[in-house]
């Protein structure tokens, strides 16, 4: 495996987790290593680590908030 990727790996818990749960991308990082910015990406869509769900979770926290106050009031 390139060593920019096992880098990677061992700087990113996350990542790390995610390929022990999906060990058939092993074989794509080794092969290619570039790859493993394809992965990134999917490991983010599956722990909700994009912008758009931080944005959901703020929104979420702030109508929290919001119920919150209306409730105290």
């Amino acid at each position: 495996m390139n060593i920019r990727v096992q880098f990677m790996l061992d700087s990113n818990p996350l990542l790390k987790r995610y390929l022990r749960e999906h060990s058939n991308y092993y074989k794509d990082i080794i092969r290619t290593p570039n790859s493993i910015n394809n992965i990134i990406e999917l490991m983010k869509i599956e722990y909700n680590l994009t912008v758009p769900d931080k944005l959901s979770k703020i929104k979420d926290n702030i109508e929290m908030v919001n119920s919150l106050m209306d409730v105290i009031k």
